[in-house]
């Protein structure tokens, strides 16, 4: 990858110098962590999602029964006016 083969060995020698090697292992742990907090957090604010909209078709669907069994019984006619 070098042009030149003279500055290979120099490169090689400040790696070792700045531990370049175990400091890119040490951000791709931290790197990792980080991915696996994000997916984490992700998942969970989903997960909440989900839930809301749940109960908001719960509810829906409860409203309705309501409103069918008003109009069943002759109630609904009475309190909407119709």
């Amino acid at each position: 990858a070098w042009h030149l083969s003279q500055y290979e060995g120099l490169h090689e020698g400040m790696r070792k110098e700045f531990d370049l090697d175990e400091r890119f292992r040490h951000i791709e742990f931290k790197l990792n962590l980080i991915q696996q907090n994000a997916k984490f957090f992700l998942e969970v604010m989903h997960a909440q999602k989900s839930n809301t909209l749940e109960w908001v078709i719960i509810v829906l669907i409860s409203f309705e029964c309501v409103l069918m069994v008003m109009d069943m019984s002759g109630w609904g006619s009475k309190l909407l006016g119709i």
